[in-house]
């Protein structure tokens, strides 16, 4: 019995252990989860709490000013505009406890509330008043008078003097009301302006007790304790049972030890520093428990300028009350099935060992989050059963309680829409005998938006986009979902042919054609879309999701295209540039990059009188990598400045030696290619002086080619960078000249040496009339602007006769040389290609 019971006892509290931590690190986990999202829910109604009687005061002051600039009113005509008002107002918003308007040029005073009872009564002070303020017990000045003050004059309140100065609505101060009740409180104040001057201030006053009503009431829900406090440790308003009657700083509440202990923990540090914020804090209270706090800033958008935090404690367990119930009956049932099954073990050891082994199990996958594990072994004792039915039960509830939280696992908490996971979970229960259509939409620049509109701004515009995919899909079975930050998915069951595809595509993107409405501002957002049509539900929804992502990033690159359909070519193209990328790195590093040289020669003499440095690739594995491959690559990562400056460093040593050694003139023309990325560096310049300096190549003897396309699409580098750059001394030449379609006046504006004429236009300009004329008007409109004229791909002795007939200066192709390593480069003169005259 002694083993026996030694290993029972062992994993009993093996099993009870590892249930407790297990459901304490949960309860702790979510807890704080859900202290977090209740302290931005108690932000956010606090927020709409205060802006709907702001907006509804500017409405009133707005609406009065109309009225005064039509006809002037009278004193009951303001009684019944307020009635109304006032009446109409507080059935939407009943904490707005009171409306007044003050008369700028009689200090006069009209203004409703609620008495206690629940009637209107009238507060004025006017002629019908003698001047003096009443407060009665009706909605009339027939009213009796329940309060008098004669030396009352509205227009030295606080609630009158800052709307009157600024003449803008605004927010006041916490004060005290000159009433018989004289409560605290906090007004949204805006002046009534007539032909541009303030007639008065309408003001819409919130009480303290307000605020602790609207605090007691969520309190109510979970326990714990809810403060208000601004930023000087005035406390606004709390959660407790009585309200504060006047503006205090951290008071001792001694009925409410939760509320007291709370105070304690941020009463001494206060205001708390940024670092504070949104970080929990946790403490105990004896017979109460462990409690967690946290401290949020209200933000509240202007004109609201108070500092105001909102501080929330909640006990850990509140929450999660259920769960950890279970847990202890859980464990009850554990230790008495225990008890039960070590009694009988003595007569029926070896039927007991097996079920025993198989509970231990069960408890095992159980405390590691196998929640679905049921105990399926027979048993033949009573007992025995009925400790796996408590197992089997245990992780029914568990399995129950832990849904709640796969719930906020698979919902948007900000747009309400399935995230990334709640998609794939739903699309993988879904089987269709039709394909269908997945589309990924991807708002185009709202990191930029994001950052001009703030992070508030940016998650009303994804609420807004996501209202309008709900209003498009109601009834229709679609799937919205929320995968990325700025990325919405849906999947559409219901579009059997790619005409309906792209008819769908075309609806979901013209809702980013109307603008949202963002405060006062109207922002028109951009987006473009990935699709994937074919059968993308059940265990195809993880493949679906990948590939709109791939063409969403297709989408995004194209210039032109605002939707790009998924094809397979596009997965094995993004790998191959992956790797090629990796080696390009590799082969940056060592130096991997060789230089070809292809010459050109004078066509006047024939004679070799510069050459262009090219760059070739000899890859270890794979060979001569052409560069239409890897330069694509190399741009879009940037490395194409590295490689750039690798191939002119080469270049300008092997020019220098050559010419040192007589194979070279000494005005040989050394042209590299420079691209607009090295051109957009903000340190090329130095390192290309740097590069001159090192290898003392004469920067006379350097040209650097650009092509045309470039030039055009990046305007500001004709007359910056490529101005520092003659500034050294180095020649410029416009590459591929007549593919980027620039004017004659636009050449006018830029710095250049030299034009070097498409290939395409030499090619065919023997069967091409028009071809050759256009070379004719380069050649002419070029004269007398002291500019060098390169003809690019000469392959026969016509082409390069006639291109010296018409005016052409030099000449580059496989004519005269292929690109070269530097040992085979030629140097005599082509005689035997181009005839003299």
């Amino acid at each position: 019995m002694l083993p026996v019971f030694l290993v029972l006892t062992l994993t009993l509290v093996v099993i009870i252990i590892t249930i407790n931590n297990h459901y304490r690190a949960s309860s702790q986990f979510v807890g704080k989860l859900l202290l977090e999202d209740y302290s931005v829910g108690i932000e956010r109604d606090l927020r709409q709490y205060l802006v709907h009687p702001f907006n509804a005061n500017i409405f009133v002051a707005d609406s009065l000013a109309a009225r005064l600039a039509d006809t002037p009113t009278t004193d009951a005509g303001l009684r019944d505009y307020l009635l109304n008002s006032y009446t109409s107002l507080y059935q939407a918003m009943p904490h707005m406890q009171a409306l007044g308007i003050g008369v700028d040029a009689e200090g006069e005073y009209f203004g409703y509330r609620k008495s206690q009872a629940g009637q209107y009564i009238l507060m004025e002070q006017s002629d019908a008043t003698q001047g003096a303020l009443r407060i009665f017990d009706g909605r009339t000045p027939h009213a009796n008078v329940i309060y008098q003050d004669n030396h009352y004059d509205p227009r030295i309140r606080p609630w009158y003097i800052p709307a009157f100065n600024r003449e803008q609505p605004r927010w006041t101060d916490i004060y005290r009301d000159a009433d018989e009740v004289g409560e605290v409180s906090l007004s949204a104040i805006a002046p009534v302006m007539v032909d541009d001057n303030v007639w008065g201030v309408v003001a819409s006053d919130i009480k303290l007790n307000a605020f602790n009503r609207f605090l007691s009431e969520r309190q109510q829900k979970l326990g714990g304790a809810l403060f208000i406090v601004d930023d000087e440790g005035r406390m606004i308003a709390h959660s407790g049972q009585e309200s504060p009657s006047n503006i205090l700083h951290f008071p001792d509440i001694s009925h409410n030890p939760v509320l007291d202990n709370t105070i304690s923990q941020v009463a001494n540090a206060w205001p708390p520093e940024p670092g504070r914020l949104g970080k929990p804090f946790s403490f105990n209270i004896a017979d109460k428990g462990h409690f967690y706090g946290t401290i949020k800033q209200v933000a509240m958008p202007a004109p609201f300028q108070h500092q105001w935090y909102v501080v929330v404690a909640l006990p850990d367990q509140l929450l999660l009350k259920n769960l950890l119930s279970q847990q202890e009956i859980s464990i009850y049932l554990v230790m008495t099935m225990a008890l039960i099954g070590l009694a009988v073990v003595y007569f029926i050891i070896r039927q007991l060992t097996r079920p025993l082994r198989d509970t231990a199990e069960a408890a095992a996958k159980l405390a590691s989050g196998n929640l679905t594990y049921r105990i399926n072994t027979p048993a033949s004792l009573r007992e025995i059963s009925i400790l796996k039915e408590a197992f089997n039960n245990m992780s029914v509830k568990l399995q129950q309680s832990f849904n709640a939280l796969r719930q906020q696992v698979r919902q948007d908490n900000l747009t309400q829409l399935y995230t990334r996971e709640g998609l794939i979970e739903q699309a993988a229960g879904l089987r269709y005998h039709a394909p269908n259509t997945l589309v990924i939409l991807g708002i185009n620049g709202f990191r930029n938006i994001n950052d001009s509109l703030g992070q508030e701004g940016g998650d009303t515009l994804l609420c807004a986009i996501a209202d309008r995919l709900s209003a498009l899909s109601d009834g229709s079975g679609m799937l919205l979902a929320r995968v990325r930050g700025d990325e919405f998915a849906v999947l559409a069951p219901n579009t059997t042919n790619r005409t309906q595809s792209e008819a769908l595509v075309d609806q979901l993107l013209s809702l980013f054609k109307r603008p949202v409405t963002i405060g006062n501002d109207d922002v028109l957002v951009d987006a473009c879309a990935g699709v994937v049509f074919g059968y993308t539900f059940g265990d195809a929804i993880y493949e679906g999701l990948d590939h709109a992502g791939l063409a969403l990033s297709e989408a995004k690159r194209s210039e032109t295209a605002m939707y790009v359909y998924f094809e397979a070519n596009m997965q094995a193209r993004i790998q191959e540039q992956s790797r090629l990328l990796l080696e390009l790195h590799h082969a940056v590093q060592h130096h991997q990059f060789e230089v070809y040289y292809q010459p050109f020669v004078r066509l006047l003499d024939g004679r070799f009188c510069g050459a262009e440095a090219l760059v070739r690739w000899r890859h270890p594995t794979r060979g001569m990598v052409s560069p239409a491959d890897f330069i694509p690559v190399a741009e879009q990562s940037g490395l194409i400045n590295q490689i750039g400056m690798q191939v002119l460093e080469q270049a300008a040593y092997d020019t220098v030696a050559q010419i040192q050694k007589g194979l070279w003139p000494a005005n040989y023309q050394l042209h590299v290619n420079l691209s607009a990325r090295q051109l957009l560096s903000a340190d090329f310049i130095d390192k290309l002086q740097s590069v001159l300096d090192r290898t003392q190549l004469p920067a006379e003897n350097l040209t650097l080619e650009i092509t045309e396309s470039q030039l055009m699409s990046h305007e500001h580098l004709a007359t910056s960078g490529l101005t520092k750059i003659r500034a050294l001394g180095i020649k410029i030449a416009i590459d591929d000249f007549g593919t980027g379609y620039s004017s004659l006046a636009y050449l006018h504006q830029m710095a250049f040496d030299s034009l070097k004429i498409d290939r395409s236009f030499v090619h065919s300009m023997t069967e091409n009339s028009t071809n050759q004329r256009i070379i004719e008007a380069v050649v002419a409109m070029t004269r007398g602007m002291d500019v060098h004229l390169v003809a690019e791909g000469i392959e026969t002795q016509e082409e390069a006769e006639r291109l010296r007939d018409i005016g052409c200066h030099f000449a580059q192709g496989f004519l005269f040389a292929k690109p070269l390593p530097l040992a085979e480069q030629p140097t005599e003169r082509v005689t035997d290609k181009l005839p003299t005259r």
